[in-house]
């Protein structure tokens, strides 16, 4: 048995029994208790595994792979409350956003009550390279991933100039923020900022309104209110762990369109009564 067999066993175990003990595991796996730490210690260090007070579950890197519909429903409830925060200080529209593929979703939503707002709806399917609410997702990917996704997406399929986008997504991360005015839907401005979970990019919190009500300074306050929400979002889920992800997992919700997302308009201006 080759080690990589050991290391799978022993995620297996954790994946039926977690969360469990050393003993257990080298009980089931058939090994010497000083070999089943030494695979411990390395799955753990990787992420793929995570220590509970002596006893061991999967880690966030095994659940991203595993529990995809999952981990969106734990991070939309986990963010909402700060969503709602945001838009009780600025009175626009709040969005939730996460990658997937070559697509930014929708996964949740904080609207005002005012009379005239941008409304959204969860589950629409958007470019990653357009829009503040997708550029955060793309641009804190590594660099082979951006190239191969600009390469192709912006420059086969829409004959766009890839080093030009690069260069704005460059700026994004530079910043850590996006503005965008008008760039899908006529008369919105985004701003946006990347939400990050175990070091990684996880999702992009976001602000849409009127552009022609969102002055520059109010424009300077709602960037400073998205960084905070952004900032304490990647805060409490520093603090998640396994159980909280399988306390959503319930009966999922139909799974949004895949593929590349599209340039049609994606927001409407609804008038409320």
């Amino acid at each position: 048995m080759t080690s990589l067999d050991r290391g799978l066993e022993i995620l297996s175990h954790i994946a039926l029994n977690g969360p469990t003990t050393p003993e257990s595991i080298a009980a089931d796996a058939g090994l010497p208790l000083s070999t089943t730490y030494r695979y411990i210690t390395t799955l753990r260090n990787k992420g793929y595994i995570a220590d509970y007070e002596g006893h061991f579950d999967l880690g966030l890197r095994t659940l991203r792979m595993l529990r995809p519909e999952a981990l969106q429903r734990c991070l939309a409830a986990i963010a909402s409350p700060v969503m709602f925060d945001l838009v009780a200080k600025t009175d626009e529209t709040a969005l939730l956003t996460v990658r997937d593929g070559w697509s930014a979703t929708c996964i949740e939503i904080a609207e005002p009550r005012r009379a005239i707002r941008f409304s959204f709806r969860r589950g629409v399917s958007l470019s990653l390279h357009k829009g503040a609410s997708s550029k955060p997702l793309l641009a804190f990917m590594d660099s082979a991933f951006i190239h191969r996704y600009l390469d192709s997406r912006v420059g086969w399929e829409e004959g766009q100039d890839p080093e030009a986008t690069w260069q704005e997504l460059a700026d994004v991360r530079s910043k850590g923020v996006a503005i965008t005015v008008s760039e899908l839907d006529s008369g919105a401005l985004g701003i946006g900022v990347p939400v990050f979970w175990d070091g990684r990019i996880a999702a992009c919190v976001s602000l849409v309104g009127p552009s022609n009500r969102l002055a520059d300074r109010r424009i300077r306050d709602a960037v400073g209110h998205v960084r905070e929400a952004g900032a304490r979002i990647t805060e409490l889920l520093r603090d998640t762990t396994p159980d909280d992800v399988r306390n959503f997992e319930t009966d999922a919700e139909p799974d949004a369109e895949s593929g590349a997302g599209d340039d049609s308009p994606t927001m409407t201006i609804e008038k409320v009564s």
